[in-house]
């Protein structure tokens, strides 16, 4: 049938597309706004509870995935998803491996009778309440970037519109925590650009001060660093802003050096 221009579809069903499509566009512009990848996270799996809805949720943004849990990763219940996380560890396979692993969809509708996923089923149904679990591989452009997965304290917690919602969620984490990566990613480079030339500089600097080469300087600086406990990227930026760092600078750097290097070091 064509849609006719008389006015708006007031129907219930189009009223709850139309409030799902506006939720989701806001969730949009939130996680485009928060930009880093920890708030970006724990916002995917705090709208996770009321959007699909489900009753707990996991998200781990990794190109791997190991015995450990992910460096980048957030749940709604911390407890709860450590035990989730040491027993897929432990036995090496869960929805959320499969779905990662493949990329795919995976649907435990009932842990109790589920068949799959060697004793993950029966560890989590003796150890935690959760008894489904519905996970998402998100991928971008063929390139894992981590797992969505969603938890229900019932068999049967996902009917055919929560899926949907679920789907929907998931395509906006691997949008969002593609983002974050990215941004991660430049922040990290960046760090890296600036402690390298904090170092560069220091070492200029220890050059200049004790007539010595540049790869005596950054000796002098890093037992400088060992014995006084402290970053050598610390060290060297604190050289660069105050034009000292400790006592132990002042000492005269043929002390520093190893013997090999001492006779270059007046």
């Amino acid at each position: 049938m064509v849609p006719t221009r008389d006015g708006p579809d007031t129907s219930s069903a189009a009223a709850d597309e139309l409030g799902t499509a506006e939720v989701f566009a806001a969730l949009a512009r939130s996680l485009a706004e928060l930009g880093a990848m920890r708030p970006t996270l724990e916002q995917l799996v705090t709208c996770a509870v009321d959007l699909v809805p489900c009753d707990w949720a996991a998200v781990a943004a990794a190109d791997h995935l190991g015995s450990h849990p992910a460096r980048h990763s957030a749940g709604t219940d911390e407890d709860l998803m450590q035990t989730v996380a040491e027993i897929a560890g432990s036995i090496g396979t869960s929805p959320g491996w499969d779905a990662f692993k493949r990329g795919t969809v995976e649907y435990s509708r009932d842990l109790t009778t589920e068949g799959r996923y060697g004793s993950y089923p029966s560890e989590m149904v003796a150890r935690t309440p959760i008894r489904s679990v519905l996970s998402f591989g998100l991928r971008l452009r063929d390139k894992p970037l981590g797992v969505l997965t969603f938890y229900g304290h019932v068999p049967d917690a996902f009917d055919e519109c929560a899926q949907t919602r679920a789907a929907l969620l998931a395509e906006h984490a691997t949008i969002a925590i593609d983002a974050a990566t990215a941004a991660y990613r430049a922040e990290t480079l960046r760090a890296a650009l600036e402690t390298n030339r904090s170092i560069g500089a220091a070492i200029g600097i220890l050059v200049e001060r004790h007539k010595v080469s540049p790869e005596q300087a950054f000796d002098l600086l890093r037992v400088v660093s060992q014995r006084s406990n402290r970053r050598l990227a610390d060290l060297a930026d604190e050289l660069v802003r105050t034009g000292h760092v400790s006592a132990a600078e002042h000492v005269p750097a043929s002390e520093h050096l190893p013997a090999s290097d001492q006779q270059g070091a007046g």
